[in-house]
């Protein structure tokens, strides 16, 4: 009997990395975190600021990328729009609030919250649909905010230690295309106790009406498919999960899954997924259950035009699942992950009909997107660990079954691992958001808006890495730098941040005093440093957090 408890584990890497640390009161680190900070005006509050590089203070301009088309893009894009074959390009930004005490020392409660458009024209009647199921931080917190008060005035007055507060509302998009836009929300919160709680609400829509629909809305058989959807649901969790169900999860399967408050369920590459929350079917020590009511299994209780293959799409991809159906490519198309129990290792493989290659060997797979555009041409964009979050990012071209290599960037993924990102994250066809490793004065994930090309090569579109962390520099020696375009230096005892860097020579800041600057270095990998005005970093700051 083979239990999946990693499946509740991928699904919270969409945005939630760091669950164990839940468990401990402490706040999990964010997958992708995109964390859009807000001011707090009342005197009570201190919220943290996010630095906005733009691209004009930047002097950068994406039009530079000698390999990109851009007007042939637009044309495409806008072309495709006016046939109803194109399909919406989306953007996520995690807004994010904190409270602290009032000396400023203990951080009380942290609340993200997830805003979701439509970053293209054409698309209104959607882009209102998603802004009215996630528009950000529009709630307000007084009592969390007051539970986190006298919690931690108690524990203060017991000398015990309080473990902050949070709640965070993070979307998942999992299957984009000219016909639906799939969703799935993590509501994860700690209010208290051995550890935190988290459940899933999924949404999808109609693209070209903005209808949020009903699983009816996909059905052409409803009463043939509730009946097989039970019966396959039961049989899938007791393979896949055993012992550690409730007793009674029959009954529960059977009344509430598609019941008055049915299950969460959404859409992906491969069908219908049932998310069940946690102590529905199942102990919280066993997680979330999930089951997929695959597309070819049901596709005669089905409405054909939400399961035949789609002119463009974006979708998430898991491991050793078939995913040739939406995309319309005869012969399988998968990403085969194989552990390798004697070394450790697992071996990912792309496959494409009777084609295949191997791509390496990895700690771990971790996740991706399958792209296909309205020209026919198929990609996967996907990301695995060589070990404790060293990530790489592939693009394999997967059309008319064939595997072809087309890119390779080390370090990038589409997860914020280290620390919070404050950029938005693009999904599309053409435009995707990586985040990538940088060690620049410390270690940290930088967001980047990607250009994907007609060729499948993955191209900035910017110049420099936007950078959101908690960490402070504290300057022990007068530190050469430019302020308002002139050379200076700031003196010991100042504190700044970095904000961003180009990666090439390049670090941005932002002064406690609100000012900022850029840092110039020289990288010297001999000595696995940084050189500034030709001294090593170490000798600028008290302490510089890298990672590792």
């Amino acid at each position: 009997m083979k239990k999946k408890l990693w499946c509740t584990a991928w699904i919270l890497s969409g945005f939630i990395m760091g669950g164990c640390g839940a468990g401990q009161g402490a706040e999990p680190d964010s997958e992708l975190a995109q964390e859009l900070q807000i001011p707090d005006e009342t005197a009570e509050n201190r919220t943290s600021e996010t630095e906005r590089i733009s691209t004009n203070e930047l002097d950068n301009d994406a039009a530079n990328h000698d390999d990109m088309n851009n007007e042939a893009l637009d044309s495409e894009a806008s072309k495709q729009t006016q046939t109803g074959e194109h399909l919406p390009a989306i953007g996520i930004t995690t807004e994010k609030k904190e409270w602290y005490t009032d000396d400023g020392e203990t951080l009380l409660l942290t609340v993200t919250a997830d805003k979701v458009t439509v970053e293209e024209n054409g698309f209104d009647a959607l882009n209102a649909a998603l802004s009215a199921q996630w528009d950000g931080l529009t709630k307000g917190y007084e009592g969390l905010l007051q539970s986190a008060k006298e919690h931690y005035q108690s524990e203060k007055d017991f000398g015990y230690y309080f473990s902050n507060y949070y709640h965070h509302e993070n979307v998942v998009a999992y299957r984009i295309d000219n016909r639906v836009a799939s969703f799935c929300c993590i509501y994860d919160s700690y209010e208290g106790g051995a550890h935190g709680n988290y459940d899933f609400d999924g949404a999808t829509f109609d693209v070209k009406s903005g209808k949020k629909m009903q699983l009816e809305d996909m059905l052409s058989d409803a009463e043939g498919f509730y009946d097989k959807a039970v019966s396959y649901l039961t049989a899938e969790l007791e393979e896949n999960y055993g012992d550690g169900l409730f007793p009674e999860y029959r009954e529960v399967v059977k009344e509430d899954t598609f019941g008055e408050t049915p299950a969460c369920w959404y859409l992906d590459n491969t069908g219908i997924v049932i998310q069940y929350n946690p102590y529905s079917v199942a102990p919280y020590a066993t997680g979330a259950p999930s089951v997929t009511l695959p597309y070819d299994v049901f596709a005669e209780y089905l409405k054909e035009e939400y399961t035949s293959p789609c002119s463009s799409m974006v979708a998430r991809v898991k491991e050793n699942e078939d995913i040739s159906r939406l995309l319309g490519i005869d012969g399988k198309v998968m990403l085969v992950s194989a552990y390798n129990e004697e070394y450790g290792e697992t071996e990912v493989t792309v496959v494409s009909g009777d084609s295949s290659e191997t791509v390496g060997e990895f700690s771990r797979f971790v996740m991706g997107y399958a792209v296909k555009r309205a020209d026919g041409r198929s990609f996967l964009v996907f990301y695995c660990d060589y070990a404790s979050d060293d990530f790489v990012t592939y693009v394999y071209e997967v059309t008319d079954g064939n595997v072809r290599a087309c890119d390779k960037l080390e370090g990038a993924s589409f997860e914020g691992g280290y620390s919070g990102t404050s950029d938005k994250f693009y999904l599309g066809t053409d435009t995707l958001s990586l985040y990538m490793h940088l060690d620049v004065l410390g270690t940290y994930v930088g967001s980047m808006k990607y250009q994907l090309t007609k060729e499948g090569k993955l191209l900035q579109t910017e110049e420099v890495f936007a950078v959101d962390t908690a960490f402070e520099l504290k300057v022990v020696k007068d530190l050469p730098v430019t302020l308002a375009g002139a050379e200076t230096t700031i003196p010991v005892g100042s504190v700044l941040k970095i904000t961003g860097t180009d990666n090439a020579g390049t670090a941005y800041f932002r002064l406690d005093t609100g000012e900022t600057g850029t840092i110039s270095y020289v990288r010297d990998d001999e000595q696995w440093q940084l050189l500034i005005d030709g001294l090593s970093e170490n000798e600028y700051f008290e302490m510089v957090p890298y990672a590792g």
